[in-house]
């Protein structure tokens, strides 16, 4: 048990202060040597022995006599005052003594009861010791029960959340798929039911037609022997409008299906048009400006807002029900049959983003001789493609697509362009590869200070960084890459 709480002895005794007399002054004219203990006759300190002096008995008493009637009036009063101040003295001192001897007293109390309270002290904290060392034993083996059973707890936790997570990224995944595959079928469905009203309005308007039973009259588009276009000025081929070469519009589920996948791996809307925004300034001031392959949109927004008239044509009739939804004036139609169809310098600007790889070289070709009788001089021309200089975009995105057909070197555009009549071509390069994805060079700092080693070492890191220079120029080039160039 804990020992009890300190407890002080009784207070000691105080002696009563003393009243003050008529004589309180008269120590003041006394001795110093008469306070002196030593001095003092033991007799004399007897208060009930003083008493008026009187001479003592003998011969020479009538003198004595005689002379203590001459003093006595005078130093009588004094010595009378003097014996009670003796009494008081004697009186205080033995107050004191008596006030010493019980502070002594208690003093001496409080000396023994510190003394019981440090014993007891010192006995409960040896206990306390006592106590302590036993379980420390015990509290040991409890903890490294413990560590071991938490140990123990987390490696099962860790085992169970590692399953869940592989759980959670199957499950991820299957919903991925099965959102892509949702997707596909929405797009099919959507294009399956634009196509059939199309083809309901169709019969209804050959049912109300006189003579439905004739076949229709072939003409361009609509399905007989399609009309021959005269030669295009500059040399290049007759064009056959309606049906360009290798390149006829997509197969209904095709296109949705292609939708799925442009939204899987093309990117979000938003990230493409901040991607293309920096080609808005290429038409600043122009007007009629045509987007081949225009897809969902994007670009079309970005001139909208800059206040650019522009309008686009695509293949997919997924993507052009999709840019329709969003107030832009798409049209479904052929790339070559459209612009063979336009009127010469009818066009303020031209833009394809990811186009060009699509296309046979032949029809590239076509395509870009049409495109030079139809844009005025002084318009501008964008043609944006998958930079297969990069070693990183040719391996994945270029690849990746099934419906590319050539990839095209940023020299081979730029000639392409010149040799059409295109002057101020320029390559302008976008899509850096991140820097946490290119290869790293090793610090220069890193070789040790001026010695041989040292040299030897900054010789090897200079020629290793050379290298990983132009592994990076190589491997982790620019994604993409656009010809810029200007109608002369």
């Amino acid at each position: 048990a804990p020992p009890r709480p300190f407890e002080a002895p009784p207070r000691p005794f105080e002696a009563p202060p003393r009243t003050a007399g008529p004589d309180d002054d008269a120590p003041a004219a006394l001795d110093p040597a008469a306070l002196d203990p030593a001095a003092l006759d033991p007799a004399a300190l007897d208060p009930a022995a003083a008493g008026p002096w009187r001479p003592p008995a003998g011969a020479a008493a009538p003198w004595l006599h005689w002379l203590h009637r001459l003093l006595d009036p005078i130093v009588g009063p004094a010595f009378e005052r003097q014996q009670r101040v003796n009494r008081a003295l004697i009186e205080q001192a033995t107050q004191r003594a008596a006030a010493a001897e019980s502070r002594w007293r208690h003093a001496e109390q409080t000396a023994a009861a510190i003394a019981a309270y440090l014993g007891e002290t010192l006995a409960f904290q040896s206990r306390l010791l006592q106590y302590l060392q036993r379980i420390t034993a015990l509290v040991d083996t409890k903890d490294r029960e413990v560590a071991g059973l938490m140990r123990r707890i987390n490696e099962d936790n860790g085992a169970a959340i590692g399953g869940a997570t592989a759980a959670l990224e199957a499950l991820a995944e299957r919903q991925r798929g099965l959102r892509e595959s949702v997707q596909v079928l929405h797009g099919a469905s959507r294009v399956a039911a634009r196509e059939l009203h199309r083809l309901r309005d169709r019969v209804s308007e050959l049912d109300a037609a006189p003579g439905t039973a004739s076949a229709p009259a072939a003409g361009p588009g609509a399905g007989g022997t399609p009309a021959a276009t005269p030669p295009v000025p500059g040399g290049t081929p007759a064009v056959t409008r309606g049906t360009p070469p290798a390149a006829t519009p997509p197969p209904l589920a095709d296109a949705a299906t292609y939708a799925v996948f442009e939204d899987a791996f093309r990117g979000p809307p938003a990230a493409i048009a901040a991607r293309q925004r920096r080609y808005v300034a290429c038409f600043e001031g122009a007007s009629d400006v045509l987007d081949i392959g225009c897809g969902r949109g994007e670009f079309l927004e970005l001139l909208r807002e800059a206040g650019i008239g522009a309008r686009g044509i695509d293949a997919n009739a997924e993507m052009v029900e999709r840019s329709r939804e969003r107030g832009l004036d798409v049209t479904q139609a052929d790339a070559l049959a459209h612009v063979v169809a336009l009127p010469e310098e009818s066009l303020g600007g031209l833009f394809a983003a990811q186009v060009v790889e699509h296309l046979e070289a032949d029809y590239l070709l076509a395509l870009l001789a049409v495109l030079r009788r139809a844009l005025r001089p002084g318009a501008r021309i964008v043609l944006e493609t998958i930079n297969p200089a990069s070693w990183s975009a040719f391996f994945s995105a270029y690849i990746r697509d099934i419906t590319h057909r050539h990839p095209l070197h940023p020299d081979t555009l730029s000639y392409l362009l010149r040799a059409h009549g295109f002057v101020d071509v320029e390559i302008v390069y976008s899509a850096p590869v991140p820097d946490a994805g290119r290869l790293r060079r090793i610090p220069a700092e890193a070789a040790p200070g001026d010695t041989p080693a040292g040299a030897a070492l900054g010789v090897l890191i200079e020629a290793f960084n050379g290298n990983v220079d132009r592994l990076n120029g190589l491997l982790f080039a620019h994604q993409d890459y656009a010809a810029v160039g200007t109608r002369a």
